[in-house]
């Protein structure tokens, strides 16, 4: 009886482990702008133009309160090197580097979540973590 028990015990986390990797999407520019376009109270501007060659589109959208930014950068090595050079070593921020993506999170006064896949990092902002809410399902829209 107790090695069925440890047997589907094993099983049972390994299941809930392949869970845990899941492989995210690199969004559109098209699709971003879309949803943003569509959604009340959202402001998008774009700032490409106040950048360099590495970031090929470099757009925000906000509403006051949540604070959504969208970069396309030339190639995912100069992506991977912003996120590294912005978030390693800043205290109050937790890296996470997985395969084929960046996340960042931090969990101080603000809330703050960044993704990296591929070439394009997506970060959302928030002074006032009662908004949490809002970013998490704006991610979870956008496939995040």
């Amino acid at each position: 009886m107790k090695k069925i028990l440890k047997v589907t015990l094993v099983a049972l986390i390994m299941l809930v482990l392949s869970g845990c990797t899941k492989k995210y999407d690199k969004l559109t520019y098209t699709t971003y702008n879309e949803y943003f376009n569509n959604k009340d109270g959202y402001t998008i501007i774009d700032k490409s133009s106040d950048y360099d060659i590495d970031i090929i589109r470099y757009i925000e959208a906000g509403d006051g309160n949540v604070q959504m930014i969208y970069i396309e950068f030339d190639t995912e090595d100069n992506a991977i090197n912003y996120v590294k050079d912005q978030y390693s070593d800043t205290p109050g921020y937790k890296l996470k580097l997985k395969d084929d993506y960046s996340y960042v999170k931090s969990t101080k006064d603000k809330y703050f979540k960044l993704y990296r896949v591929d070439n394009v990092v997506v970060s959302a902002l928030t002074m006032d973590k009662k908004y949490k809410k809002n970013i998490n399902s704006i991610l979870k829209d956008l496939g995040y």
